[in-house]
């Protein structure tokens, strides 16, 4: 049951985490699909410490789900406190956008043993692994001044901090 329930939490994050980054990023919109994006991906990381089949106990994706939950965390924290700090939204950007690189990553890992027949496992984890995270990283520095350039083009003509 709790692998269904893991399962629920991370298709509702994967969907929300692309609308959101593909949408009008700043609008109310999308602050209300990133909430759910946030309540996912804490039910994800919540539910992944009741799984223990592949190592009988606390493993290494567990030690992951650690380092998710602090990027989702700090992801968040900016804009909560933005008022404190100057460069909140570049914080945000960056932090939020590899936390769903890293959620691509993970469902990566889920794939492996339905991987490519026969390929290597350096093979599965160049394709599961690291093709997110170069092609995640390439558009997060690639579209990096344009996204936060509208955004506070945007927030500058609506009169907003």
């Amino acid at each position: 049951m709790i692998l269904a329930i893991h399962t629920l939490f991370g298709v509702v994050a994967l969907i929300s985490g692309a609308w959101n980054l593909a949408a009008m990023k700043g609008t109310k919109r999308h602050r209300a699909v990133g909430w759910v994006y946030v309540g996912s991906m804490t039910g994800l990381i919540l539910t992944s410490f009741g799984i223990f089949e592949l190592f009988g106990g606390f493993g290494p994706f567990h030690a992951l789900s650690l380092v998710s939950g602090g990027t989702l965390a700090i992801a968040i924290y900016f804009p909560l406190r933005r008022k404190h700090h100057e460069g909140w939204m570049v914080q945000h950007y960056f932090w939020i956008a590899y936390s769903y690189v890293g959620l691509v990553m993970a469902t990566g890992s889920h794939l492996f043993e339905y991987g490519p027949p026969g390929w290597p496992f350096w093979g599965r984890a160049v394709l599961y692994w690291g093709v997110p995270y170069v092609v995640g990283s390439a558009l997060i520095f690639g579209r990096r001044d344009t996204i936060l350039g509208e955004v506070r083009e945007r927030r500058s003509t609506e009169g907003t901090a």
